[in-house]
């Protein structure tokens, strides 16, 4: 591997008439094929029969004090490489061991931490104190296994974010992307992994320059996946391709300016996904002019991690609030009180063309049996319905208290998905959702299309999750009526369990990116795929995707002075 730590994937498949050099005489092969099947066995049955029981045990016990008792098979522990035999970070650098990965994974993460440090670039002032803590811890990582601080990590044991959501975590914030960044962070940590929230978008690509030995995978908005996979000075030399229709911006550009992030590298963490056409507005935002599959990266979906498990290609990152939620107290529905919360923290909300008009709920507050409560902000101008008094925000914890005291909570129709109702319905609080109008298109993507509010809540149905037509007045009445005199126990669905989100997450981070691009690239002909026609012009139209990197700009390799 070269050193400045990029090796970039080939684009087209081996020359006609190569032939592979020659192999190991054939007894001795035959002798290292009868050792290896012989140790594949008796591993496979310790494995079968001991470890698959172990790791279900810890699985069910994890938690932040105790992941350590648990590591990857993929960690650096088993005796020091050959080619980091005298590695000694206190030494300088032009000493380090000539293919020593640690020796480059350790110098690339302090040069980072001393940027971090120093802080005299463009940054996200709340996310700078935990990136420097982690890339502290992580340095240890790297050390030479005799030393007394030595940690043991998975071979890459970073995941580079510059999603303004992931770094957001650090904040009070309870906004739906916090709620699944934080989950999917802290099952990360829990796999031996780091996370960092470094941005804004030049700071990222330049910290994504600086350590390509480090990270696992690079996090990313839509719109900044966009602007670096069309971009020649950001994305490597050999995987940019211009967007279809589009004119290439890689003429004129010398090869000291090319860019050098790797395309498969770049994934995309999105709340909602590459949806199409006909069920939502990605015509205006991204200029999607033709019905059925499309991506943000060039790709495909399989780069674009969702928390939902959207119809496509898009990988199932899902959350989970299993650990929290259970900790909570259970209230039975008899000591409960006669009330239902209203899911709305905007008093906007209640003025939303497609909701139900605000005489349905002053008329439901005066109906006997029911007292609605409702914690919405008011905001000027946008009076709440007359009748419904709001308590004002809450906590956390007095939200959560609220929740499970409670005999339903009831949806307006706005947030379209709210991590809420995952919370109410685990604390034993069913859930009633809206109906806006008939599907006109029944397909996969029913449940994402907003034909209701939170489709993936709606499908678990009856007595869980209830479902009034939003213009039917007496339908909500009786819908309300029927989920509150109704009993339901504690509800998690099976794919937000704890065991279930880690594992998917493991998964995640088990691909082997550089090979589903090298599928890609050969089963389009040896090219790599462009980005769908219009979507980068679009989003500059918009302003929403990043300018081009600036004309003269090399890229921050490792070991290049800054």
């Amino acid at each position: 591997m070269p050193q400045n730590g990029y090796t970039l994937l080939p684009t087209s498949s081996p020359p006609l008439g190569y032939t592979p050099p020659s192999g190991r005489p054939r007894s001795t092969r035959r002798n290292l094929t009868i050792a290896l099947v012989t140790l594949t066995i008796g591993a496979s049955y310790f494995v079968g029969f001991s470890g698959h029981d172990e790791r279900l045990n810890k699985m069910a016990t994890w938690g932040n004090d105790n992941f350590g008792e648990w590591i990857p098979s993929s960690v650096l522990g088993n005796g020091e490489t050959r080619e980091c035999r005298g590695w000694d970070p206190s030494r300088p650098e032009s000493e380090d061991p000539l293919g020593c990965l640690k020796a480059r994974q350790y110098r690339q993460t302090q040069a980072v931490l001393q940027r971090e440090i120093e802080h005299q670039h463009e940054h996200w002032y709340f996310a700078v104190d935990h990136n420097v803590d982690t890339l502290t811890k992580m340095s240890k990582c790297f050390l030479p296994e005799s030393d007394p601080d030595y940690t043991p990590c998975p071979e890459k044991p970073l995941v580079l974010s510059g999603w303004w959501y992931t770094a957001t975590v650090l904040t009070e914030t309870t906004t739906g992307e916090v709620v699944w960044q934080r989950s999917v962070l802290e099952q990360l940590e829990k796999l031996g992994y780091f996370w960092v929230g470094i941005g804004p978008y030049q700071n990222w690509i330049q910290a994504a320059e600086m350590m390509p030995d480090v990270y696992k995978t690079l996090w990313g908005s839509d719109m900044e996946v966009v602007s670096c996979a069309t971009d020649p000075r950001c994305i490597a030399k050999e995987h940019y391709t211009p967007p279809e229709g589009a004119e290439d911006l890689s003429i004129g550009i010398p090869d000291e300016e090319r860019g050098v992030i790797p395309l498969w590298a770049l994934n995309v963490v999105d709340y909602w996904g590459a949806r199409p056409k006909q069920i939502s507005h990605n015509e205006y935002w991204w200029g999607v002019t033709e019905k059925g599959d499309w991506s943000y990266q060039p790709l495909g979906q399989e780069w674009i991690a969702t928390p939902w498990p959207l119809p496509g290609g898009h990988f199932h990152l899902p959350y989970t609030m299993e650990e929290q939620c259970m900790a909570l107290p259970f209230t039975p529905l008899e000591e409960r009180r006669d009330s239902a919360l209203i899911l709305a923290k905007r008093s906007a909300y209640f003025h939303y063309h497609h909701v139900s008009p605000p005489e349905f709920w002053t008329n439901l507050t005066r109906v006997d049996g029911i007292d609605l409560i409702s914690t919405a902000n008011i905001e000027e101008g946008m009076p709440m319905p007359d009748g419904l008094e709001t308590i004002g925000m809450q906590s956390i914890g007095g939200y959560n208290e609220l929740v499970g005291s409670v005999k339903a909570m009831i949806g307006v129709g706005v947030p379209i998905i709210s991590p809420s109702v995952y919370a109410s319905l685990c604390q034993a609080t069913p859930v009633i959702v809206p109906v806006f109008y008939d599907e006109q298109e029944p397909s996969e993507w029913r449940h994402y299309s907003g034909f209701s509010q939170h489709g993936p809540a709606l499908r678990i149905g009856e007595p869980y999750v209830y479902s009034y037509n939003a213009k039917n007045y007496t339908e909500l009445v009786e819908v309300v009526k029927r989920a509150m005199s109704t009993p339901i126990e504690r509800f998690i669905p099976e794919d937000m369990r704890l065991d279930y989100t880690v594992s998917k997450l493991q998964e995640y981070l088990d691909r082997d990116l550089e090979g589903m691009m090298r599928v890609k690239v050969e089963e389009n002909g040896g090219q790599v795929p462009a980005l769908g026609k219009g979507l980068r012009e679009r989003c500059h139209e918009l302003k929403r995707c990043q300018p081009e990197l600036a004309k003269g700009r090399v890229p921050s390799l490792p070991g290049r002075s800054l």
